[in-house]
């Protein structure tokens, strides 16, 4: 999975960083030199790629286009370690005075991403096997497995010499560990380390082979295991693995990626107490990784924003590109950025800021956008923007991703948008920054059920992630706010909650779901809810399995659906136009729950397809039927407001709606994703915080617009 296709596949510790706010990630030295008032609106920078002779007017320039700090070093292995041993941080320590002298803050990279040529000729062992089985070659990055020892040596032995080198330098805020684990052209690696790592770690998690051979059902096609060295890697093998052992496979490697940086950040915390620590990746969009184990033990949340590249690996793929469309999938990488800490905000470590791609690459950025889907991360709770890159690669991969200066060094198409958009986030200061994200609404996240359907879809079109985006899509619509979670923790400050193709329904959030539902909250479900359990077996109880009860629904039949016409007909409260099914329809017995919609096709024809079941306080609603996205829209925006749920804004199609709370005050953040200027009706009187204008009855926002409105 790379930067060209992790879209397809997909279907802080603190808010705003001052240095005073957080000084203890700081030496004196650096106090001495860098702005009390620091935030963390920067860009990215590669003095490894750039000749010696421009830093100096690089800084310089960086420093009056308003730019806090630079992320650097992330790719530059080859040039601080040249040869095995021998490290040379001469230049770096350079390019860091001069970027310190400025006033601009450096975020150090660890570069275990791209390792140097002279490693993997040196230890070709350390080189990923695709699921193919095929050896990765070198020549780009991403080409290393996280479980190989040796790569592990060499990737922190790196890392511990720059974090001594640089840990009292002047200038140096906070490190990010590696960069995009997984996203390259293979997500997950198949070498022999890995089938000794993944032996090790099921050692660990079942003790016993008796457990293993009854959690994956071994006892089908002769496959019970006598020793922990006969269990293989999930390749191709004549025909589908086991689903339980490639369900744990994936977890695996996602855990070992987690392991990976772990042995970095142990090694950081210990050398660089006072800097802040974090890892880039696309949160929740690049889904062969769980983020939440990713950055549960790092500080804040880091990831990249890229919506003209969203766009354009849409319409590769056949989807549809809407405004629409490409807002949703970046709002839900904010959401899932936000969320993957408890709500804590997160830092945008790459923002689009002209074409961007490799082969091919997506149009500029409209005037108006680059600002505008800045504002959109800042919206959902980013207390910072890195803006990729400073200047644009005239060599390598990269050189069509294009940055804040153009290839003859001259400014981007949207480098003054970007100047202005610097010193507006600025201004909102770091209690607006640090503010916390209003959301009634939550989105269940399941890697399990992700993994585990990926691996099953029973109907190839049929994939978590897109139903999660679909689905979140057409809530979002409601303005009401979303948080992403995964139901296993406290569900009660939310009214209702979404849980898309729950594949795999664990006790824990049986019970979390049950207890929100009783308490009276609005639960909805899609289709094939509650399949399996933990292990990837189909559970031995009528389905939903555990939360049958809740749903007071039995399934009669599932089916997957192809070219036969399948149709839903609404009633009740959903009463409205039928609708057509696709890829999936649960068929349902409602023994105690009111019908809300039916099939009207081949044998289930008035058989029930949308149920609504009062359970304690609450409903729970089953959308057994897969459909088109106009029509869920309907039914779940329906659903949101029989809840009560109800945003202060009604804001026109195309216009987006959240807010942040905190001591100062509520901030309603107003965007506008279209090339067409909006009228947004309000109630009451309200400023705009960053212009200073008064609003009463409407608010005029211009084509990709913003409005950050504070009740006067």
């Amino acid at each position: 999975m790379n930067r060209r296709n992790f879209i397809t596949t997909a279907g802080a510790a603190i808010a705003s960083l001052t240095l005073a706010q957080r000084s203890p990630a700081l030496s004196r030295a650096s106090l001495e030199n860098v702005s009390s008032e620091l935030l963390l609106f920067g860009t990215d920078y590669y003095p490894d790629q750039t000749p010696e002779s421009l830093w100096e007017q690089d800084a310089a320039a960086m420093a009056a286009t308003g730019i806090t700090n630079v992320r650097i070093a992330e790719f530059a292995w080859a040039l601080m370690e040249p040869s095995e041993g021998s490290f040379d941080f001469s230049w770096l320590e350079r390019a860091v005075k001069i970027l310190n002298a400025h006033g601009i803050a450096i975020i150090l990279g660890t570069p275990s991403a791209a390792p140097p040529n002279w490693l993997s000729q040196k230890y070709p062992e350390v080189l990923e096997v695709n699921d193919h089985g095929v050896t990765l070659n070198t020549g780009a990055r991403r080409f290393t497995c996280p479980s190989n020892k040796t790569y592990r040596r060499l990737s922190l032995a790196i890392a511990t010499h720059m974090a001594n080198t640089f840990a009292s330098t002047p200038g140096i805020v906070g490190w990010q560990i590696d960069n995009e684990l997984t996203l390259g052209e293979s997500a997950r690696c198949y070498c022999r380390s890995c089938r000794e790592g993944f032996q090790q770690w099921l050692r660990d998690r079942y003790h016993s082979l008796d457990a293993i051979n009854q959690a994956w059902g071994t006892a089908f096609w002769s496959n019970i295991y006598t020793d922990f060295t006969q269990i293989p890697v999930p390749l191709s093998s004549g025909a589908p693995p086991n689903p339980g052992l490639v369900l744990d496979y994936d977890r695996y490697q996602s855990a070992a990626n987690v392991s990976f940086q772990q042995e970095q950040l142990t090694m950081l915390r210990s050398v660089c107490p006072r800097h802040f620590i974090t890892t880039n990746n696309v949160a929740g969009l690049a889904d062969t990784i769980n983020a939440r184990d990713l950055y549960r033990n790092l500080d804040f949340v880091a990831s990249d924003n890229y919506p003209g590249f969203f766009a354009v690996m849409m319409d590769n793929s056949g989807t549809s590109a809407s405004p629409e469309a490409v807002t949703s999938i970046a709002a839900f990488g904010h959401d899932f950025s936000r969320c993957a800490k408890n709500g804590k905000p997160f830092l945008i470590m790459e923002e689009q800021t002209g074409k961007s791609g490799q082969p091919t690459f997506c149009p500029q950025p409209e005037p108006g956008q680059v600002r505008l889907w800045s504002y959109q991360a800042v919206a959902h709770g980013a207390m910072g923007i890195n803006y990729f890159r400073w200047d644009t690669a005239t060599a390598g991969a990269e050189e069509y991703w294009h940055g804040m200066l153009r290839h003859d060094r001259s400014h981007s198409p949207a480098f003054d948008e970007i100047q202005q958009t610097l010193k507006e986030l600025k201004s909102l200061g770091r209690e607006h920054l640090n503010a916390s994200y209003v959301a009634d609404l939550a989105l269940c996240f399941d890697y399990n059920s992700d993994w585990a359907l990926a691996i099953q879809p029973g109907q190839p079109k049929l994939k978590y992630s897109a139903e999660a985006l679909a689905w979140y899509g057409c809530i979002s619509a409601s303005h009401a706010g979303i948080d992403i979670v995964d139901a296993t923790g406290d569900l009660s400050a939310y009214k209702v909650l979404f849980a898309p193709a729950m594949y795999i329904v664990t006790a824990e959030q049986a019970d979390r779901i049950r207890a929100f539902v009783q308490a009276g909250g609005t639960f909805v479900s899609g289709f094939r809810l509650g399949v399996k359990d933990q292990h990837s077996r189909i559970v031995e109880t009528p389905l939903p399995g555990l939360l049958r009860d809740v749903m007071g629904v039995e399934l009669i039949d599932y089916q997957p659906i192809y070219s036969e016409k399948q149709g839903v007909a609404f009633t009740g409260s959903l009463a409205g136009p039928d609708a057509d099914c696709h890829i999936w329809a649960d068929i349902l017995d409602p023994k105690k729950a009111e019908v809300l919609a039916t099939y009207t096709g081949h044998h289930y024809n008035g058989k029930a397809a949308i149920t609504s079941n009062t359970f304690g306080k609450g409903k729970a609603i089953y959308v057994g039927a897969h459909l088109d996205p106009a029509d869920l829209a309907r039914v779940l925006l329906t659903l949101i407001a029989a809840s009560g749920v109800k945003s202060p804004i009604q804001a026109p199609r195309g216009v987006e709606v959240t807010s942040r709370r905190s001591a100062r005050g509520t901030l309603t953040y107003l965007l506008n994703h279209t090339s067409t200027p909006q009228s947004v009706p309000i109630s009451g009187q309200f400023k705009d915080i960053v212009t200073g204008t008064a609003y009463s009855g409407t608010v005029s926002l211009t084509p990709y617009g913003v409005r950050v409105l504070q009740s006067a």
